[in-house]
């Protein structure tokens, strides 16, 4: 790739986003829209701040900017490339200045609670007055239409309502990443429908309910059409002849191997020597004697050997890696996969870089997480074109707030 290549214009160069994203899911869609160009500027109120600045690292001292807002490493991971400005949507005022910002803009973000939008007067029915080309995602837990509209709901609410609880045990924030990603998609496909003649403007309903069960189809369908219980057995993988975890040589060391079909089944039987597990000659309760044959000569070998040697054969292996295999991991450093960000309250750490690699805009992260209503003056003043004097009226009536300012 040439460096010439690399500092061509992003693909969302130009495009400005108001963000009320929160927690994972609004704030992980944002920060992909940011690190692909946009200019995403994120709307705290300085009495209700974002949710994942209290988020504390276990057995680390709480953490402050300047101001006496709290922060953490994963606000600092998940808010970075991103812009400031506080602003107090319960005051009439700070709702004016807000409209005014959506006449600038290109997109709004906001997976806050049901009601919260409109209690404002800032519907999309309300915003589309102040701007007809506008693209509002709206991210929920059921969607904003339907009887489950005013539920709220959080990442442990939806595993449940979905299932994952039962095929996966818990987790706790796997789908507010995956409506993250499928909320950036889908604002890009708004931008592109605006940019085609959709003059009315586009709003987007992603329920994560929805999306989460986009993931897992083959859970469902293979209930649906073979009458396949879900069973909380680990380590299987649906439609696989055999799956499974065999343990390594050395402390927790684990290597993972599927094999989808009869040929892959066939190979391992081969390789092993062990063709009296063919499926041709014990069509039956050959599963169990192939899974400990596998298990006895994964026994003697490394994660990363047993890997390379099945990988050798065409099948599907893979080492088990805990997270600091992972911060090591020699492809995913070959893969330039971690951006190194100086948070002055935090210091420094990596995170992972946006995973989709366009060939000449590749996307970067653009700037260390912002402190709470750092950029309030610059961006009223390079959107609004508000002079110093107008914006000290509003920090004076408590309409916006500006960090050192008081």
């Amino acid at each position: 790739m040439a460096s010439s290549d690399v500092t061509s214009r992003p693909p969302l160069d130009g495009i400005r986003v108001l963000s009320f994203g929160a927690f994972v899911a609004g704030n992980i869609c944002a920060l992909l829209l940011a690190e692909l160009g946009a200019d995403v500027v994120k709307i705290e109120s300085r009495d209700r701040p974002e949710a994942l600045r209290a988020y504390d690292t276990p057995g680390q001292p709480e953490l402050f900017e300047p101001s006496g807002v709290r922060t953490t490493a994963l606000f600092a991971g998940m808010a970075r490339s991103m812009r400031s400005v506080s602003i107090d949507m319960s005051e009439p005022a700070g709702r004016d200045v807000f409209r005014d910002l959506v006449r600038q803009t290109h997109v709004v973000i906001e997976n806050l609670g049901p009601g919260t939008m409109e209690a404002w007067g800032c519907s999309f029915s309300a915003l589309r007055e102040c701007n007809p080309t506008l693209v509002m995602l709206s991210i929920s837990g059921y969607g904003r239409s339907g009887p489950l509209a005013g539920f709220r709901a959080y990442a442990s609410n939806i595993n449940n309502y979905l299932g994952l609880t039962t095929a996966w045990a818990s987790d706790g924030t796997h789908f507010d990443f995956v409506a993250g990603v499928h909320g950036a998609c889908a604002v890009v496909a708004g931008l592109t429908q605006v940019d085609h003649g959709a003059g009315d403007g586009v709003f987007i309903d992603l329920a994560q309910t929805e999306a989460g069960a986009a993931l897992m189809a083959p859970l469902y369908l293979d209930f649906l059409a073979n009458g396949h219980e879900q069973t909380a057995a680990p380590n299987e993988v649906p439609g696989s002849l055999l799956s499974l975890v065999a343990r390594c040589a050395g402390s927790d060391a684990w290597v993972a191997l599927d094999l989808e079909d009869a040929r892959d089944w066939e190979t391992i039987c081969d390789y092993l020597d062990r063709h009296d597990l063919r499926l041709a000659n014990r069509p039956h309760g050959a599963r169990g004697a192939l899974r400990t044959a596998i298990e006895a000569w994964a026994s003697e070998l490394t994660p990363w050997q047993a890997a390379l040697h099945l990988q050798a054969l065409g099948l599907a292996a893979a080492p088990v890696q805990d997270s600091e295999d992972l911060w090591r991991d020699p492809q995913l450093r070959s893969r330039d996969c971690y951006a190194d960000v100086w948070q002055p309250e935090v210091g420094r750490l990596e995170y992972p870089k946006v995973p989709g690699r366009l060939s000449r805009t590749p996307g970067h992260v653009k700037s260390r997480a912002p402190r709470l209503g750092e950029h309030t003056r610059t961006v009223l003043a390079e959107w609004l074109r508000r002079d110093e004097g107008s914006v000290r009226a509003l920090e004076s009536n408590g309409a916006v707030w500006q960090a050192g300012s008081a």
